[in-house]
């Protein structure tokens, strides 16, 4: 299987954990489809905003009744993303659809005393060196030891990772589930075919292309705001989200370093990631020179805005420093400025 591009034409401390190292350059995903490479003629009919195909033949359905067979009927709904149970900070909303952006699936269920995650993605080979190279990955892995497993297995052009949590799961159920998750992987193994891969102009976009520091500073009266962009570690859904995906995590702390002192902005992408973005809740809003914008809050009082150009969705979230989070509706249109008419002036 190999994803074809279709290129499209369009406008206080976290924990920031298991998360990503220094930006790697993502790597081409294939050659241009016919209809990429045409000359256009005319005014260019927008793209609509259509879910990714899936890269073979297994869905959350089958994976979901899999699970129910193994541990019982999950607590909450099988959702088609990936958990935020435990999960890294940078994850909620654009990387949670990592994995249907690069052909694969991403499925997740339960609670925090008991839940599982699924997911598999194609082009196996190519994902697993990359996160070998940046220390992301070590091999085939089948284990369950005090309430928790974690399954890695490969197979030919796909790699399924799993996840379980559950108290009364140890050692001797190790076995029963890995041969069932095997069968799965075996499923989309043998169904892979190729799909087009929807590419976008953000894709390896640095931080810089959304904001700069310097207008962070000015958006927020500070003058010490710094960009991190390494956080500690690697995994597959990194490599998922970086490099497969060419998405950003752009943070904006103070000066400190990424764990101490004040947290102004994290802005994350999904790039031609519209079709999730209309899945959002959140209350409709206007931001100038946007698609579209809706805004909403987090768990810990933080302030939420996503907003769509093009195909593009990128999130803007501001934290509560004791005083509440402040707007990003400004930063906001910084962003979307900078991405459709450019930076206003050298920073």
């Amino acid at each position: 299987m190999r994803l074809r591009s279709l290129i499209v034409f369009g406008t206080a401390a976290l924990l920031l954990v298991s998360g990503c190292t220094a930006e790697p350059t993502p790597k081409p995903t294939g050659s241009p489809s016919a209809s990429a490479s045409a000359t256009p003629t005319g005014t260019p009919t927008p793209e609509p905003a259509v879910e990714p195909e899936s890269a073979f033949d297994v869905s959350c359905d089958d994976v979901a009744a899999t699970m129910a067979e193994l541990l019982g009927e999950p607590s909450t709904p099988v959702e088609p993303v990936l958990s935020l149970v435990s999960a890294m900070s940078w994850l909620p909303g654009p990387a949670q659809h990592m994995f249907q952006r690069a052909g694969g699936i991403a499925c997740s269920t339960g609670d925090t005393e008991r839940n599982w995650e699924v997911t598999i993605v194609p082009d196996a080979q190519t994902v697993i060196a990359g996160a070998t190279e940046r220390q992301g990955f070590w091999g085939e892995a089948a284990s369950c030891e005090g309430g928790r497993c974690g399954f890695e297995l490969p197979d030919g052009d796909v790699l399924l990772s799993a996840t379980v949590v559950d108290p009364d799961l140890g050692t001797g159920d190790t076995a029963r589930i890995e041969e069932a998750l095997r069968r799965i992987a075996a499923s989309a193994a043998s169904s892979t075919r190729e799909v087009e891969y929807v590419d976008s102009e953000i894709v390896g976009a640095p931080c810089e292309r959304f904001v700069t520091p310097e207008q962070v500073n000015a958006a927020f009266g500070v003058s010490d705001a710094t960009l991190f962009t390494a956080f500690g570690g690697w995994g597959i859904p990194a490599e998922v989200y970086e490099v497969v995906n060419g998405s950003r995590i752009c943070y904006f702390t103070s000066a400190g370093s990424e764990y101490e002192g004040p947290s102004y902005l994290m802005l994350t992408t999904l790039p031609a990631g519209a079709w999730a973005f209309e899945r959002l809740d959140g209350d409709p809003v206007e931001v100038e020179g946007a698609d579209a914008a809706k805004a909403s809050m987090g768990e810990r009082g933080e302030n939420i805005l996503d907003v769509r150009v093009g195909l593009d969705w990128i999130r803007l979230m501001t934290y509560d420093s004791g005083s509440g989070a402040a707007d990003p509706a400004p930063l906001a249109q910084t962003v979307v400025r900078n991405l459709t008419v450019g930076h206003t002036a050298p920073e």
